[in-house]
């Protein structure tokens, strides 16, 4: 039988827990993604944000503040995770928004990140917004 796993042998079986693991690896370590429109920046992050890179992200976000916009967006929709240590990262790049009254905004903030984000202290420091807050069209 050409397609059962026998005939693949150990390689394809592998094959198969490498790409797994990779996809593992994707979903846990964060991408992080900048767009700009002109006074209106917007940092998309994806996948886990914890102790292990959140010095990495706040360095993103305050690279993104050195534009000085007038909003920065910080888009959590594709977070699968934030610790609290991970959420440390908005207190690094806190200091360099407010000589420039640039307006923080946390926006697709899952329950559990909006928790964590408001154990924190942040929800006195940043909007955090969900889809629910969105006006209706």
């Amino acid at each position: 039988m050409p397609h059962s796993p026998a005939a693949h042998g150990p390689h394809e079986h592998h094959r198969l827990r490498e790409v797994g693991q990779r996809l593992r690896n994707a979903l846990r370590h964060p991408t992080v993604s900048v767009t700009s429109d002109g006074d209106h920046v917007v940092v998309r992050l994806t996948g886990e944000i914890t102790s292990r890179n959140a010095k990495n992200v706040g360095e993103r976000l305050r690279e993104a503040l050195d534009t000085r916009p007038g909003v920065l967006e910080v888009d959590l929709g594709q977070v699968t995770y934030l610790s609290n240590d991970g959420g440390a990262a908005f207190f690094r790049a806190l200091p360099a928004a407010h000589p420039h009254d640039t307006r923080v905004t946390v926006t697709h903030a899952s329950s559990r990140a909006r928790t964590t984000l408001t154990q924190l202290g942040l929800a006195r420091l940043i909007d955090i917004r969900t889809d629910a807050d969105r006006p209706e069209l």
